[in-house]
């Protein structure tokens, strides 16, 4: 099972997911549904006045390889953005949350507009990805719009540390670049969540590391780490990352297996016995005694052209 909660399947559940989840980030009941349907909206979907902070909401189903597709939807976009703006008092951030995934041409497009205001506007996109993991932060969201998950486990987060080393690509959830320090341990290590919701105790037996060398150019060697290398009590493994036409396979053999009891969150921690310098994607697979939970592709250093290029439309 890969991670994801399912989308909703109308404009309106959508809209109020988001606006639920954005009181509940910021600890606040200021977050409105911003009039009803068929009124005009101005491209607004949600907002709060004391937070200065408006959403519109793009529930879609968008195939991102067709460009003629994706240009129609950044178009919308901009246009709505543009109608926000108009107002006498515009707030100073607009969220854009949409059901797709992440792509580097529609955040180009937003860092092009904030660009264009001089700084003053914030504009956020949040993918679909971006919005699942941020809903497990709250029990009581995901209880509530997925009444239905209590029979199986989930993986409810990861994120790669130290966080000074490995820091999070700001248009690609899954991206990390690595930014070397003296006075931080480099290793990274991987710190995984997860949430049994059945009504039984599971066992953790093993954890499969699947990586790859991805194949991406780069001018002159990689960087030499000068940073300390600290060993964890963690579970730790040296990843095998194959090579250019081969995935590399890491197996943890659990000696005493990992007990979760019912309705348990549960954390663990994997550190890598090297940084990782070079461009790689890795996944890992846990196997329960009752499922198999696959996570997404992590990135390291470079996936397929990411960048912060300034673009037009054609």
């Amino acid at each position: 099972m890969i991670y994801q909660l399912p989308p909703p399947k109308s404009p309106d559940s959508f809209e109020s997911i988001i606006c639920d989840l954005l009181n509940a980030l910021h600890n606040t009941t200021s977050f409105t549904l911003y009039g009803r349907k068929g009124q005009k909206q101005n491209g607004i979907d949600i907002i709060s006045s004391e937070k200065k902070i408006v959403a519109q909401c793009k529930l879609r189903n968008i195939n991102l390889n067709n460009r003629s597709a994706k240009i129609d939807f950044i178009n919308e976009i901009i246009k709505d953005i543009n109608s926000i703006l108009l107002f006498d008092n515009p707030p100073y951030k607009i969220i854009i949350a949409t059901s797709i995934d992440n792509d580097t041409l529609i955040q180009d497009q937003l860092n092009t507009i904030m660009l264009k205001n001089n700084s003053s506007l914030l504009i956020e996109f949040w993918s679909w990805d971006y919005i699942s993991n941020h809903l497990f932060l709250f029990s009581f969201l995901v209880n509530r719009y997925y009444p239905y998950r209590n029979n199986f486990i989930e993986l409810s987060k990861i994120e790669v540390l130290n966080k000074n080393v490995y820091r999070k690509d700001p248009s690609n959830e899954r991206l990390y670049i690595f930014h070397d320090s003296p006075d931080d341990n480099i290793l990274p290590v991987f710190d995984i969540s997860f949430i049994n919701n059945s009504e039984n105790t599971i066992l953790l037996n093993s954890i499969d590391i699947i990586a790859k060398i991805l194949p991406v150019g780069l001018a002159g060697v990689y960087p030499k780490p000068t940073g300390f290398l600290k060993v964890t009590t963690k579970f730790t493994a040296e990843i095998n990352f194959g090579d250019l036409y081969n995935e590399g396979k890491t197996i943890i053999e659990l000696t005493d297996p990992l007990y979760i009891y019912p309705k348990t969150p549960f954390r663990i921690q994997i550190q890598n016995l090297k940084p990782i310098v070079s461009f790689v994607k890795i996944k890992f697979v846990f196997h329960f005694s009752s499922d198999t939970i696959v996570t997404p592709d992590i990135f390291f250093n470079s996936e397929r052209g990411v960048g912060g290029r300034i673009v037009g439309l054609r």
